[in-house]
């Protein structure tokens, strides 16, 4: 039996891939552990993906503009909105407090604010973290006495007492001042300045003897605390 010029072709590029796949990618793909015929596939479909997103570019560039745009419009809008009123803003992750009015900071304190911590006692539960939001001065005094809640004694492995016990109030662990912003959480004073700056408060915001006067003296009832 004869065969014609084409089959003949045809058998010898057969022959031809046959043993460039036993002597060459079947030895690579067990050396490497690569399989080479999908590692080529993947970086077709790598270059193709990238050929789309740069032809893609152009198309969502005026996006990017229009929303590059509207952060700087909104940042603005939030400057005008306080540009004559004074606030607070109170970083808990970085234990700073700043006042300002608009933009401008008018002071910068190194703070202390809630440790992040859980008391539970039977079926009570307590979470010591400072919350944030937005809060508002709603009230200030000199020399404060802190009545002490129930977990100022539970912690400590005391006995609850009586709500009017003379116990429960304790001079001296506000500071001088205190600026109440509702819901047991103060910014006020501390005896233990030496650990501003770290989160060690039971949800309060303390502050340094001085930068705790410029507040009281600065901050008027009302006053918006963004924490953030």
């Amino acid at each position: 039996m004869t065969l014609s010029p084409i089959k003949s072709v045809g058998i010898i590029l057969l022959a031809v891939i046959v043993i460039g796949w036993a002597e060459f990618y079947l030895p690579v793909r067990e050396s490497v552990s690569v399989d080479m015929i999908t590692l080529g596939f993947q970086m077709y479909r790598t270059r193709a993906s990238t050929l789309k997103m740069r032809l893609e570019m152009p198309r969502l560039e005026p996006e990017i503009v229009e929303l590059t745009d509207a952060v700087r419009k909104l940042t603005e809008q939030f400057a005008s909105a306080f540009s004559n009123s004074l606030y607070l803003v109170v970083n808990p992750s970085a234990n700073r407090l700043t006042m300002r009015r608009g933009q401008k900071v008018l002071l910068e304190a190194v703070i202390s604010t809630g440790r992040n911590n859980t008391l539970q006692v039977k079926n009570r539960k307590w979470i010591f973290r400072t919350p944030r939001g937005i809060m508002t001065v709603l009230e200030k005094k000199k020399d404060p006495v802190w009545l002490k809640p129930d977990w100022a004694f539970l912690e400590k492995g005391e006995s609850i007492p009586a709500w009017n016990s003379p116990l429960r109030r304790e001079k001296g662990t506000l500071g001088a001042f205190m600026l109440n912003l509702g819901g047991g959480v103060m910014i006020h004073g501390t005896p233990q300045e030496h650990l501003l700056g770290r989160s060690v408060t039971h949800g309060c915001i303390r502050v340094g003897k001085e930068d705790l006067t410029v507040l009281y003296d600065s901050v008027p009832v009302g006053t918006k605390v963004y924490i953030y």
